[in-house]
């Protein structure tokens, strides 16, 4: 027990290194223009998104760029996406849109209709949006003079999450916290390690040559967290690739109660940890249990310094994810009671092998 003890600290005061390190500067899009203004295909996935893709739509049509496609693949809704879609692109010529193909056996429904999206393209660089992304006037150029400077096949950033309910300050802010305590973000562009990989599917840009050569998200047909599996692969090919933190260029708000929250997390939290079931167990029970078994062996002085620890790691993450420090402090024993509850239900859908996600039926 002494040396589970102490194995605690010594992993929460790596985790809280790794968030330290992760407010190094160079992590946020930086202020720049690109060298040229080569043709970018945004890319939109849309199925019942009618709450989203107007506003969406309107920040790209404001966008400081130059050159831009936007297409929208209609991944067969059944609300008003349709009608959005038809009257944004009657006023803008740039926006076009295509009802999805029927979705193969093999396929799952998001990765068909970028799939699909990539073949319409025609733009030199392809910017992959979710429909629920808000962007600044100037969020393109910015990527676009990162990912020229940096030499990248991939550039993907983590949207600013924008948190209005207390369900949602329980939940969301546990993807930041999990991903900025173990990865350092600095070394997805600085090594060439397959598990130094990350991704965000709610913005992900490719060079267009690179993606028609190797078709990526026809290698993730059938992934359900297509987005960590694409980076990891394309790192293991030896492309550079990059991930970024939103800083007032990227917005989104994921979910707006808890049970949509649960749901939508639970399908991938395991791919936070390689994919291995076992490790996010070991992870939550290190976690969870970790402030009792320091306080049982070493006393009330160790857990003030787990206490501490866990501050400051909640502070750094906060900061560099651009969210309220106080709240993400306060909230951290909801968030630990959220996380719970996001694992088991991990594990429920894993033993009844399937889910549903925007109405399909997804083998999990």
């Amino acid at each position: 027990m002494v040396f589970l003890a102490g194995f605690i600290l010594i992993f929460l005061a790596l985790r809280t290194l790794v968030s330290l390190v992760n407010l190094l500067p160079g992590l946020h899009l930086p202020s720049k223009k690109p060298v040229d203004f080569p043709g970018i295909s945004i890319l939109i996935p849309a199925r019942n998104e009618e709450t989203n893709l107007g506003k969406l739509l309107v920040n790209l049509q404001q966008q400081d760029y130059p050159d831009l496609e936007i297409w929208v693949c209609d991944d067969h809704s059944s609300d008003n996406t349709e009608e959005i879609l038809n009257w944004f692109a009657g006023e803008d010529e740039r926006i076009q849109w295509f009802l999805g193909e029927r979705l193969p056996s093999d396929w799952l429904g998001k990765n068909f209709a970028c799939h699909q999206l990539a073949q319409k393209a025609s733009g030199e660089y392809l910017i992959f949006l979710d429909a629920d992304v808000e962007l600044s006037n100037d969020a393109i150029s910015k990527a676009m003079a990162f990912f020229q400077e940096k030499k990248l096949s991939l550039l993907s950033v983590f949207p600013e999450q924008r948190l209005e309910t207390c369900s949602e300050w329980m939940t969301v802010p546990l993807m930041n916290w999990i991903l900025q305590s173990l990865l350092p973000l600095i070394l997805v562009q600085k090594t060439r390690l397959p598990s130094m990989a990350a991704a965000n599917g709610q913005f992900m840009m490719f060079g267009a040559e690179n993606y028609r050569t190797d078709l990526w998200h026809s290698k993730v047909r059938n992934q359900n967290v297509e987005d960590i599996r694409l980076a990891r692969m394309m790192k293991s090919e030896g492309y550079h690739i990059a991930v970024l933190l939103g800083n007032h260029d990227l917005y989104c708000r994921m979910y707006r109660n808890l049970s949509e929250a649960i749901l939508g997390f639970s399908r991938n939290i395991h791919e936070y940890f390689g994919g291995h079931r076992w490790i996010m167990i070991g992870y939550w029970l290190l976690i969870c249990t970790g402030p009792v078994v320091v306080w049982f062996i070493f006393g009330w002085i160790f857990l003030a310094i787990f206490a501490g620890l866990v501050i400051i790691n909640r502070l750094a993450v906060a900061q560099s994810s651009r969210q309220d420090a106080i709240l993400s402090v306060l909230l951290h024993p909801l968030q630990m009671i959220a996380f719970t509850v996001i694992v088991f239900f991990n594990l429920y859908r894993k033993m009844k092998k399937e889910t549903f996600w925007k109405g399909r039926k997804i083998q999990f």
